[in-house]
């Protein structure tokens, strides 16, 4: 399987580095950074040349691998490392996967509510008029965490699901921005501090729905024992 992290700056670049470096002795990983003196040779660097952060190049550099290797790509925060699903994935322990689905650890089960209770949360409201602006009306779609995020190569849906996800990036950086603010305990804050484009998998889950590609969750054989 081939892995792909994000190091942004000297702080996750140095915290992180070690770890990563490690991973990189037994898999395949691209390391999507600004800072790449932290990373040994047997890392595949992609140089990240934005001067700012936006957590939707998640996904760039997710798809252009995809499309680069004609293959499943995975990809996890950096900080991320120790969780049972990513470790059950470098020491392939996790469940088969299906090779047209979509894998994280955690899939909010947004279907099961109505627009009504949704619009409590205020970020959802704002996806819910980007995805209305984007011609799904009264849409709603599960949504798959960004920490972890394994895409499989499905030949004759990849390009769609790139081309239109690339041509939204803009539309999230400008609705999820840096330093907007949002109500005093929004989980968006966090995020906000730091960068923009967050929110991302909001465009992941659209056209993954648009062609009927699934989201399901990684499992450990382990845990089915």
């Amino acid at each position: 399987m081939i892995f792909c992290t994000l190091c942004y700056g000297d702080y996750w670049s140095k915290k992180y580095s070690a770890d990563i470096n490690k991973i990189s002795e037994n898999h395949s990983i691209y390391v999507y950074t600004n800072k790449p003196g932290y990373f040994k040779s047997s890392c595949n660097i992609i140089e990240y040349k934005r001067k700012d952060f936006s957590y939707f190049e998640k996904l760039v550099l997710l798809l252009n691998l995809i499309d680069t290797h004609k293959e499943r790509v995975t990809y996890f925060d950096s900080d991320s490392i120790y969780m049972e699903q990513v470790q059950s994935m470098l020491n392939d322990t996790h469940t088969k996967f299906n090779e047209e689905t979509i894998y994280t650890h955690k899939v909010y089960q947004n279907e099961k509510y109505s627009i009504s209770e949704l619009s409590k949360d205020v970020s959802l409201v704002i996806l819910m008029n980007v995805y209305k602006q984007l011609g799904f009306d009264n849409v709603i779609c599960n949504y798959p965490h960004e920490r972890i995020l394994s895409i499989p190569y499905i030949p004759n849906k990849f390009e769609t699901l790139k081309e239109n996800i690339l041509n939204v990036q803009s539309i999230w950086e400008e609705n999820w921005y840096m330093g907007k603010d949002w109500p005093s305990n929004h989980q968006c804050n966090r995020w906000s501090q730091y960068g923009c484009g967050y929110g991302e998998g909001g465009a992941l889950s659209i056209y993954a729905k648009e062609l009927n590609i699934k989201l399901d969750i990684i499992s450990s054989v382990n845990r089915l024992l």
